[in-house]
């Protein structure tokens, strides 16, 4: 998500609890293998949510918290096939726009995607994971887009100060904003030589002092419920489907988070808010430094995904 922490509440007469920063976290499955993904995605995870069984309680959530800046992402959000459906539906309950997290492959392979973006202020936000497909990139951006778009270059030029290092925006003012991000911290989930997924072991309070959702006080809607995180949304899942080789007081922290689902909202909902800065247990499954890696293996997962991309290859 890119956008700066503590966003000033604009409609401060709004009863319903404010939320700076969301993102929407909508399928597991992504073609890019990229390593050290701090969703896992670079692994065989499976699995993704249709928006219309969640849209019931969505209506919900949305009488009880308030907005201001969203994201959709995953994996690759564009390889879910409602994803129109969950852009219009936020449009809809919130009244506001999206960013479409994606990584870039496939803007051309999503029947409708571009009259979902063409409205509401929704637009794609594209972290471009090998600086030598850039071209590639912005090929696919000028088939996509209307017209002859403009390119903006340099951080200070792009629209609505994204922080982006190139922006595409088109006749009807659909926007595509790109940032070169060819390496990634220290992922949670790590595979030893002998083919077992562990997690890291840190001290929790480190670990979330060096924590990028802390820093940007960033929850994650996944399947309506509410998270002070991505990763302590997903270690159970994966370990559903790969099976973390780790003690079982382990397994019992990683499997302890209690989420806040829509009909708790009156019993847990304030409490839950206030508490998106404190350390939680499963902090110390996160990396306490923030190393940086060697640069992205950014491998195509499945041939009749990767569109016209072979990264790495």
């Amino acid at each position: 998500m890119r956008y700066p922490a503590h966003l000033p509440d604009e409609h401060p007469g709004d009863p319903r609890i404010y939320v700076p920063n969301i993102e929407f976290y909508i399928t597991n499955v992504c073609n890019l293998a990229c390593s050290q993904c701090n969703r896992f995605n670079d692994h065989a995870f499976t699995g993704y949510q249709k928006w219309s069984d969640y849209e019931a309680e969505y209506t919900d959530w949305a009488t009880k918290i308030r907005l201001n800046k969203v994201c959709i992402l995953g994996g690759e959000p564009l390889l879910n096939p409602t994803i129109c459906d969950w852009i219009t539906g936020i449009n809809r309950l919130w009244g506001i726009g999206v960013q479409v997290l994606s990584n870039g492959t496939r803007l051309n392979d999503v029947p409708g995607l571009y009259e979902a973006l063409n409205s509401n202020n929704n637009w794609i936000g594209v972290s471009v994971h090998n600086a030598n497909d850039l071209d590639r990139h912005f090929e696919e951006a000028r088939k996509f887009l209307k017209g002859t778009p403009n390119l903006h270059k340099g951080k200070d030029n792009v629209p609505n100060q994204t922080g982006a290092d190139y922006a595409y925006a088109d006749e009807n003012d659909v926007n595509i904003h790109y940032w070169l991000q060819d390496d990634f911290y220290t992922s949670a989930v790590q595979k030893t030589k002998e083919g077992k997924f562990i997690l890291q072991q840190s001290d929790p309070v480190e670990a979330h002092n060096e924590c990028g959702f802390a820093q940007y006080q960033c929850y994650h809607f996944i399947k309506a419920k509410l998270y002070k995180c991505g990763p302590v949304a997903l270690f159970p899942e994966f370990d559903d489907q790969h099976k973390f080789d780790i003690s079982d007081e382990d397994r019992k922290i990683l499997h302890s988070y209690e989420p806040l689902s829509v009909d708790q909202f009156a019993q847990r909902g304030q409490q839950f808010i206030d508490d998106i800065d404190n350390v939680i247990d499963q902090c110390k499954f996160c990396p306490s430094h923030r190393t940086e890696n060697q640069i992205i293996e950014s491998l195509s997962k499945r041939k009749n995904a990767e569109s016209s991309f072979n990264p790495r290859g």
